[in-house]
């Protein structure tokens, strides 16, 4: 069972807006679920005297206002800032905490390109893959050539992230600039681990065949793919399937159908939530 949050203050009636991730939020609950869930833009820009006059005329919390005040008048780091906050509502457990702060910790003396990078970083690790995409597009954008060493990372993540959804073909695409970049193993095995996914088998080998430079490669996307049928055969998923087969050669088609509905569904709103922008 999760959690049981008492909800502090009240429902603002003009929202605060935060420019850098173009979001409104109406109460201090959802400001809290907004830094513990994008930690990465927890910076000087969040430290705004008007997010603190917000919180005490729009949501009734004189006290919270006049602490942050105060941290003004002190001149504190935005993790505190937003820790006294998330500490206020008590929002977060101490192990929800100790990953924001780790997350600070290695954030900090990064550039805003490189923080740009760690939180499409952080949407893609969570899932979030859509999310993820919009970012690191955006990052490439806006990259000057001093920071052209970041594009090969990005381009490799954004293969990750259209792998994650399943479209492989586009992923193929992002991994192979990413290898052409650096020669990186690691990028021109996901390439053709992508290639061999949405292609026919006989293209694959075809492909294989007509391009020597990748036969070593190819070698270990197969080790790759026997080692991950393994552990998919002693996995919870393969014994369900096992046990569906069952229903089905024994005859017991309303079992059957049953398990089936629920495994579509539950599969239908993981994929809803993998390409939720």
């Amino acid at each position: 069972m999760g959690r049981v949050l008492l909800c502090v203050g009240r429902y603002a009636k003009t929202p605060y807006h935060f420019n850098s991730v173009c979001v409104n939020v109406y109460c201090v609950e959802e400001l809290c679920y907004l830094f513990a869930s994008n930690p990465f833009m927890i910076d000087g820009a969040v430290m705004d005297k008007e997010l603190a006059k917000w919180l005490d005329e729009e949501c009734g919390l004189s006290e919270l206002s006049h602490q942050l005040l105060t941290l003004f008048q002190r001149g504190c780091q935005p993790g505190i800032f937003v820790s006294t906050i998330l500490d206020y509502v008590n929002y977060c457990t101490p192990k929800e905490k100790a990953r924001i702060e780790e997350i600070l910790q290695g954030s900090a003396g990064l550039n805003d390109y490189e923080r740009q990078k760690k939180q499409a970083d952080f949407l893609m690790k969570n899932h979030r893959y859509q999310m993820a995409v919009h970012e690191y597009e955006r990052l490439i954008r806006e990259l000057p050539e001093t920071e052209n060493g970041l594009k090969p990372s990005v381009y490799h993540n954004i293969g990750v992230a259209y792998a994650g959804f399943f479209q492989f073909d586009m992923a193929a695409k992002y991994f192979k600039k990413a290898y052409e970049m650096t020669g990186d193993a690691e990028s021109g095995t996901a390439y053709l681990a992508a290639k061999r996914m949405f292609l026919h088998e006989e293209a694959y080998i075809s492909f294989i065949a007509e391009n020597g430079k990748y036969h070593e490669l190819s070698m270990e996307v197969e080790r790759r793919l026997s080692n991950a049928k393994g552990d998919f055969e002693a996995s919870r998923e393969n014994r369900m399937l096992t046990a569906l087969k069952i229903y089905k050669d024994e005859g017991n088609v309303s079992s059957y159908y049953d398990e089936m509905d629920k495994i579509i569904l539950n599969l239908k709103n993981e994929y809803r939530q993998l390409v939720e922008t």
